[in-house]
């Protein structure tokens, strides 16, 4: 079982990207948001990756790649945090210690590895 939620609703990802911190690079952007009721629900990851990144397979295996990056950070982030994922044009052609490095520096960034 994963460390983490996952965020579906449309609702969630605005709040976030509203009102979240934001840390970007050339191929990914992640943004993250601390919650009022923080203590008492587990991390949420949502991820956005347009067509404009690749086709379906390419899509579906950068997100594959994410939650596994994501799994092996061990994701240190403190309970009640909602995190997105914004894949960029040119991210699912970096090779998988890219994409790691990519997303391991966004999420340090933020205090979140």
């Amino acid at each position: 079982m994963r460390a983490y939620g996952s965020l579906r609703r449309t609702a969630d990802f605005q709040r976030v990207y509203r009102r979240g911190e934001r840390a970007g690079s050339e191929y990914l952007a992640v943004y993250a948001l601390a919650l009022s009721r923080g203590g008492e629900s587990r991390p949420e990851v949502g991820f956005s990756i347009a067509k404009s990144v690749g086709s379906a397979v390419a899509r579906n295996l950068l997100r594959r790649r994410c939650r596994t990056i994501l799994d092996t950070l061990g994701l240190g982030m403190r309970r009640g945090r909602r995190v997105v994922i914004v894949a960029r044009p040119g991210a699912a052609e970096l090779p998988y210690p890219a994409l790691q490095a990519e997303l391991g520096a966004g999420l340090r960034r933020l205090g979140l590895a």
